[in-house]
């Protein structure tokens, strides 16, 4: 008797926890982290070794950089072998990643840097007319970003067709999605240049598109010119009836003449041209955006997108040709870079500003896709690495004598005292060598690359995890779907692992997977429908 009714008992409790789990709801969070190559060597092992680190983390999304900056890609690339990056020849990273994120249950996302190219990259060799000019015929290479700084990216023009975006990127896009089993593409760099937004694109195509889009004249009647008529008092009232804007001279006029008017003219009472030249930009970028939707759907409806942009698309629209709000319904998931470095202040006020701004986003993307929180484990930091950065200044340039400069003696000695709280055998000789240079018996260009390998592996709790913490809970605070860290290799770097596992300490369900947007203006709904029809 005792014996029925303890395996009555154990069915009654087993038949309840069934129900308990039947009932749970999955905790609903999208965790996703920017990675590079370099983050998984070049061997399947090291490809499943770092897949096993997102598991243990719990990280449910990884999106990796498959073309970089420079043009290079990353996978076995059949129509642009020549882009291939060096030392990728014989192994397809791709093929690897997409095997391992399989493997351990964790979603892939091709990552594109999609108009940037760099200066020995192939297709600016063979169409040096898809790159971006300035009002000089000049291409972003030849620009300043600072008065010490050169400005290193090449920006191909996304607007001239035939061009770059359709017969480049786009290609390498449906190439991807036909031979890997991917779970999306990520666009990033999908603007135009933030060097001199006032300045590009100014190249032949653009000048002549910037007209025809906007509709200055009559293609069929193109030297006839119709003068505006004043008919309402207010003259700007008058702008419903029909006028042209194009110059009669505009054949005889220089590039930089014809990029002036674009930029300075008017079309009736203001100079307001300008207006005209940025629209056109966004719309530029939106088309691309839908057109690779387009494309990949064909292929494969279930392909998602994902979109890394700068956090303001207002201010985007008017700077980067990037008002995501206007191809946001073309993207699964939004993912505004909040980075510290792209706000002024304490970190302490970031942190302030980072909820404020997480609060727009969610009004500007609301019901055209998910927003996943772009955070930074890099610039959050900046407070433990200014005056290290400030010592390795002043012992490279200077090469200060510690008993005259007292300022850099001081800035020495408080770095020193820091170091203190982490003993170890790299610790002490860096501690023995500024020592022996602050009694001038060591040489500046040993104490700094000393210092150097310590910022280059720091030991665990150099960099406190505390401040990563922070980012994640005001992320959580201010209610976002989810988050994504830039990047993997600060992780390892700075030793932030642990505190992944910790902040995520239960597995979770992708908010865009699991409660995609539907009856929504959306590729999510589409998708949706498809699907329906289907069955």
């Amino acid at each position: 008797m005792k014996i029925k009714r303890a395996l009555f008992l154990i069915c009654v409790l087993s038949l309840w926890s069934l129900g308990l789990g039947q009932n749970e709801k999955p905790v609903l969070e999208g965790r996703g982290v920017w990675m590079h190559p370099a983050d998984f060597g070049k061997s399947e092992q090291d490809v499943d070794q770092m897949f096993q680190q997102l598991k243990k983390c719990h990280i449910n999304l990884a999106i990796v950089l498959i073309k970089g900056t420079d043009g290079a890609l990353y996978w076995k690339s059949s129509k642009h072998a020549s882009a291939i990056a060096p030392g990728y020849e014989n192994f397809d990273l791709l093929a690897a990643l997409s095997k391992y994120a399989r493997k351990y249950g964790v979603r892939l996302h091709a990552w594109l840097c999609d108009f940037t190219e760099g200066k020995d990259s192939p297709v600016v060799k063979a169409h040096p007319e898809w790159l971006m000019r300035n009002p000089l015929g000049e291409v972003t290479t030849q620009q300043k970003a600072t008065a010490k700084q050169n400005y290193n990216d090449l920006w191909m023009c996304p607007a001239r067709r035939p061009g770059y975006t359709d017969e480049w990127l786009l290609p390498l896009i449906e190439e991807i999605v036909r031979n890997y089993p991917v779970d999306g593409i990520h666009h990033d760099y999908v603007r135009y240049s933030s060097i001199a937004p006032d300045s590009f694109c100014f190249c032949d195509y653009c000048l002549e598109n910037y007209l025809n889009a906007n509709h200055f004249y009559y293609a069929n009647r193109p030297e006839t010119e119709i003068p505006l008529k004043n008919y309402f008092i207010r003259p700007e009232t008058n702008w419903l009836l029909d006028f042209t804007i194009k110059p009669k001279a505009w054949g005889r006029m220089s590039r930089s003449e014809k990029a002036d008017f674009l930029l300075n003219g008017k079309s009736i009472n203001r100079a307001d041209l300008d207006y005209f030249f940025y629209a056109t930009k966004n719309d530029n970028v939106t088309r691309f955006v839908r057109e690779a939707w387009e494309r990949v759907f064909s292929i494969n409806p279930d392909i998602e997108f994902s979109a890394a942009v700068w956090k303001n698309p207002m201010l985007n629209g008017r700077f980067l040709g990037q008002r995501w709000t206007d191809f946001a319904p073309w993207v699964d998931v939004m993912m505004p870079m909040n980075y510290r470095e792209f706000f002024q202040g304490s970190f302490e006020e970031y942190l302030v500003y980072l909820e404020d701004m997480i609060r727009a986003q969610k009004e500007w993307s609301e019901g055209k896709s998910h927003l996943y929180i772009g955070i930074d484990a890099s610039y959050i930091y900046n407070e433990e690495k200014e005056p290290w950065d400030r010592t390795l200044e002043g012992l490279r340039s200077a090469k200060p004598n510690p008993e005259a400069d007292k300022d850099f003696k001081s800035l020495l000695e408080k770095n020193i005292k820091i170091l203190e709280n982490f003993p170890s055998p790299r610790v002490s000789a860096l501690r023995g060598a500024a020592g022996a240079f602050l009694k001038g018996q060591e040489r500046p260009e040993e104490l700094a690359r000393l210092i150097q390998e310590l910022l280059g592996d720091p030991p665990a709790g150099f960099f406190p995890e505390e401040k990563l913490l922070k980012v994640v809970a005001v992320v959580r605070k201010a209610r976002a779907e989810g988050m994504v860290i830039f990047a993997s290799s600060q992780l390892t770097q700075k030793k932030l692992w642990p505190a992944l596992e910790r902040v995520f300490g239960e597995p979770a369900e992708l908010p865009h997977v699991l409660q995609p947007l539907e009856n929504k203006l959306s590729i999510q709904t589409l998708r949706a429908l498809k699907k329906r029809t289907a069955r």
